[in-house]
């Protein structure tokens, strides 16, 4: 829903629905503004302001490669769609091509896309003298494509952003990036090219990456901070006559565990369950009225891998303590430790627990037997867990929350919800 660079109507401005036409608008208009995709407006994007930095300084640098990663779901393709519309009017040279990987590409197919991908984008921008290149190779070397972009008008900024770079998995596609990668620098090619991908670590993306540290910038890509994730439910509901209360938003973000995908998803179905009964506040009624259709919705995503996890002949608590596992406190990349768990699992448990109540279970949810859950690195006595897909983190949540395995006494204390903290 965009609104032309003019600024979003105040909440007076905005006309309060009367008729079952309104009310059936204003539902669209919430499914539009929540819809859980990635952003491409960027006066829907929050936070993130270190890294726009990061990004765009490597751009104006020029001869700069950002290699950006993280966590499934964490706002990596949102941040390279709006990264630079935040400065398109001072710079207007941007020419933004963009292409998704994948596990079947070559180096041929996914630099040969790239560039018809650039130069497309540069004539339908009105910039076709900035692309003034060849695209018609059959195949491609590293050196073609430098020369190519070495055509590229003197004053254009070109940007190439590869998404889902991480499924590439032709060992030659990776080692010939690289290898362009160091041309691009060492002959100080103008075009930026964004690498971007689901890792841990920038080793896990770039082969021999330090032998070329000179060019890359490394952007990692952590969960979204409470205030932005606030930011997010009050920069959408802001385009409508909905407010949310605070108990609303604090139960979304808690429930989001920084997943940006989760606040929107939860927050639209609270907001739709509101408007379903005629109200234009949202309330914590709402969000725990939503849960059912949140469940509803990613069932057939998690359904299967969640009952693995849990499946036993014994009641061996293993649905209890993955929802202690959902619940631990983390650090900004989503791992916990064995400690982590005690506190949520002995609330849980109505009783005082120790890792040895539960340490079974953690190898078992790391393992092919649990599914491999989890995903656990560190040694011995290092190690950490996170959740293999961080979207499972917030359903088994949920779930623990609809099967009524939280104490209401502990209710308050396992989601941490200290409202006073920030100002919402």
């Amino acid at each position: 829903m965009a609104n032309d660079g003019l600024p979003a109507p105040s909440k007076a401005e905005l006309k309060k629905p009367k008729s079952n036409d309104d009310w059936f608008q204003l539902s669209y208009e919430i499914s539009t503004l929540f819809d859980g995709a990635p952003v491409d407006e960027e006066d829907l994007f929050a936070g993130r302001s270190t890294e726009v930095r990061k990004i765009i300084d490597a751009v104006i640098a020029r001869s700069k490669h950002v290699v950006l990663f993280g966590e499934k779901g964490v706002g990596k393709t949102s941040l390279t769609n709006v990264f630079w519309k935040r400065f398109s009017k001072t710079l207007r040279s941007f020419i933004i091509a963009r292409i998704q990987a994948g596990p079947h590409d070559t180096f041929s197919s996914l630099w040969g896309r790239a560039m018809e991908e650039l130069h497309a984008a540069g004539v339908a921008s009105g910039k076709a003298e900035y692309v003034n290149f060849e695209t018609g190779y059959e195949s491609w070397s590293p050196s073609q494509i430098r020369r190519e972009l070495q055509k590229c008008g003197a004053n254009a900024l070109p940007i190439i952003i590869i998404d889902e770079y991480s499924e590439v998995v032709d060992a030659d596609a990776k080692k010939l990036t690289a290898n362009l990668i160091k041309e691009l620098y060492d002959f100080s090619v103008s075009t930026t090219a964004i690498l971007v991908g689901v890792a841990e670590n920038i080793s896990e993306l770039i082969e021999d990456h330090a032998s070329i540290d000179r060019a890359l910038v490394e952007v990692p890509l952590s969960r979204m901070s409470d205030g932005e994730l606030i930011e997010i439910i009050q920069k959408r509901a802001a385009r409508t006559v909905m407010t949310f209360s605070r108990d609303a938003i604090w139960t979304i973000v808690i429930l989001s565990r920084g997943l940006p995908y989760f606040t929107q998803t939860l927050s639209k179905h609270a907001a739709l369950h509101a408007v379903d009964n005629r109200r234009l506040e949202v309330s914590n009624d709402d969000v725990e009225a939503s849960m059912t259709r949140f469940i509803e919705d990613t069932e057939k995503a998690f359904k299967e891998a969640y009952r693995t996890a849990i499946r036993s002949n014994q009641d061996n608590f293993f649905e209890h303590s993955l929802l202690a596992c959902a619940l631990a406190q983390t650090d900004d990349e989503g791992f916990f430790t064995a400690n982590d768990v005690v506190e949520p699992y002995s609330a849980i448990m109505k009783e005082k627990k120790r890792i040895a109540h539960f340490e079974k279970h953690l190898r078992r949810f790391s393992s092919e037997e649990g599914g491999f859950i989890l995903h656990k690195r560190g040694g011995d006595r290092k190690q950490q867990f996170r959740f293999k897909d961080p979207m499972m983190q917030p359903y088994v949540i949920i779930r623990g929350i609809q099967n009524k395995l939280i104490p209401e006494t502990a209710k308050a204390t396992l989601l941490q919800r200290e409202q006073g903290r920030l100002a919402i």
